[in-house]
Parts: structure tokens; sequence; C-alpha cells
């Protein structure tokens, strides 16, 4: 699913993607859920990001609501090496309000002279498969400037 979205990114979700059209995360942001219950944010917050440095800062910055607020733990961190961007994630085991694991990926992206931020939540499955830092790279790679 190619989507061209106003806040000024290019995404291209797999087909059965469902668009969100009104995002719990506020203005700025736009959602979308894919399959097996991954809820993807997209955040535009280029006024507070201005480089590769600050959207580190800006990932980390996310991931402290599911760290402190959750009582989540830290899973890993790091660069997720795509080419012609710098994108850095934190990625945060906890519980949700129902009581269900999840894992939350926050990604400061830098590509272009541009800021793109995006939340990733999933189920957490086991301890074999998670993190599943692959998942999120794959995620993160189809969202682009526009």
């Amino acid at each position: 699913m190619h989507i061209e979205s106003p806040l000024g990114f290019i995404a291209d979700f797999p087909e059965h993607t469902q668009v969100l059209e009104d995002s719990s995360a506020g203005p700025n942001t736009a959602q979308y859920g894919l399959l097996g219950e991954v809820l993807v944010t997209v955040i535009k917050d280029d006024t507070s990001v201005q480089g590769a440095a600050q959207a580190n800062g800006w990932a980390h910055l996310m991931s402290e609501f599911y760290l402190e607020e959750r009582k989540g733990t830290l899973l890993t961190e790091g660069e997720l090496n795509i080419p012609g961007r710098s994108s850095y994630a934190v990625l945060v085991g906890y519980t949700d309000q129902e009581g269900s694991a999840k894992v939350a990926a926050s990604v400061g992206t830098w590509q272009n002279d541009r800021f793109i931020g995006t939340l990733v939540i999933w189920p957490y499955i086991n301890p074999e498969t998670e993190p599943r830092v692959d998942l999120l790279k794959e995620i993160v790679t189809s969202i682009r400037p526009a």
C-alpha cells in the first residue's frame, strides 16, 4: 500500500495495512495497523530535531514513557544500519494496561536533512524471537521523506 502523507513522508506498507483515520497519538502524527497486531505511528517533529544526533536523542526521549510510566525493560538499542539514512532505535519490553506483553520501539531517523520519528508497537512473542529488530528495520525502511 503506497501512502503519501500530508505530514511530508511516503510509506510503502504491506497490502493489508489499515490506515487509522484519527491518530490517538495527537497532532502531526499518522497511525497504521499492520498484520500481526503491529501499530505504526509516524511523527512529524522537525521543529525540535535538527540532525542525526538529535534524532538519536529523540528516540531515547520517546522510549522513556515505556521505561518509566509502563515500568518497562530496555531490550536493545542501536543504529539500524539502513543505507542512506541515520536511524537509531530504542526497544523496550513492557506490559500494557490489559496485561499483555508488548515491545515498543522508538526510532529517530535523519535522511536528506529531514527528520521522521517512528514508534512501532507489537506483541511480545517469546524470548527466542524478541526483540524483532528485522521487523522494525523492514518497517522503518518503508518510510521516507516526501
